[in-house]
């Protein structure tokens, strides 16, 4: 295949030479030599055109020939053609992929030791796909979408409550080792799979859907409820959860309180609470309103740092607190009143 690119001679000579020329010019006419002058400015003004000739040559011609102009060469792609393009790939290397595992005899995680080939591209889950396929067919994990969005992937790796497949394994590498364990903060079911029903109870307890009171428009919608850019700008940076769960993994307080709701179901209550098109108002902030609610949190921020869509249920909670204060003090003046 041919690569084309501007020429880089008729492109530079031109460039560095016709402001040399004209310094020159400067230089003659001050000092007096004005012939001398006359001769360098009639040299720049003939760079100039070269240089105009040369990049309408190259740049202009090449194109309407179908040709890509640069001035060095880049990757190569043939048309029509997805299986020649040539990307960069870091030579294979093995690294130790240490899998802790619940054995159900002893009731206690177990490490296993896997060496799995990688490259500079590899995830955290590739590697475990490619145990499963080629060293043990019984480990077992969860996983579906591959690409960051269903959050079915999410375990502990290097000790930090992460999604597999957004984690690149070199980048991550700890003593050419990388430490895999499956997620305590929800009951274990097997190996690096855990149980979720506890996590969509405690997501339903919001009620994390809209509260309308016009059923008549609800059910049979004859217009869209308008928002405008503030009103949305107020919910819209909470509503990218995808429920991994990587969130009540990293709080401290749902790893020792089980009664506590957590970061995740309570960053959806403010979500629906500052929602405009929500109706239900204060209602929410007094189901919420609870020691196992909102108070429960310390503000560790430890969920805020572990969300793969950079939610922050920790900043969310807080925003519940100042709005159920805010509440309590309207109400203590309205019964003053």
């Amino acid at each position: 295949m041919k690569e084309s690119w501007v020429s880089l001679p008729t492109i530079y000579v031109p460039m560095v030479g016709v402001p040399i020329l004209l310094f020159a010019y400067t230089v003659s006419i001050v000092a007096g030599f004005q012939s001398i002058g006359r001769i360098l400015l009639a040299l720049s003004m003939v760079g100039l055109f070269v240089f105009g000739v040369s990049g309408f040559r190259d740049v202009y011609i090449n194109h309407w020939n179908g040709k890509r102009t640069r001035l060095r060469p880049a990757v190569t792609i043939n048309k029509g053609s997805a299986a020649d393009v040539t990307l960069p790939r870091a030579e294979a290397k093995i690294v130790n992929f240490h899998v802790n595992r619940f054995n159900p005899e002893t009731q206690r995680l177990e490490e296993s030791v896997y060496g799995v080939e990688t490259d500079s591209f590899s995830n955290v889950l590739d590697g475990l796909l490619k145990i499963k396929t080629e060293s043990d067919p019984t480990l077992s994990m969860r996983y579906s979408c591959r690409m960051g969005i269903c959050g079915s992937c999410g375990m502990v790796i290097n000790g930090k409550p992460s999604l597999a497949c957004e984690t690149n394994v070199w980048k991550n590498l700890r003593e050419d080792k990388i430490t895999v364990a499956p997620m305590l903060g929800h009951p274990l079911l097997r190996d690096l799979v855990t149980d979720f029903d506890d996590f969509f109870e405690r997501h339903l307890f919001v009620n994390p859907y809209l509260f309308r009171n016009d059923l008549v428009e609800k059910y049979h919608p004859t217009v869209q409820y308008n928002q405008t850019k503030e009103e949305l700008d107020k919910f819209l940076p909470f509503s990218d959860c995808i429920m991994c769960g990587l969130c009540l993994d990293a709080c401290p307080v749902v790893n020792t309180n089980q009664e506590f709701i957590g970061p995740q179901a309570l960053s959806q209550a403010y979500r629906y609470y500052a929602d405009s098109r929500d109706e239900a108002g204060k209602t929410r902030l007094d189901h919420v309103d609870l020691l196992k609610g909102v108070w429960d949190c310390e503000f560790a921020a430890s969920c805020s740092d572990v969300c793969p869509k950079g939610v922050d249920p920790a900043f969310a909670i807080q925003l519940l607190k100042t709005e159920i204060i805010k509440n309590d003090f309207i109400k203590r003046k309205e019964s003053k009143s």
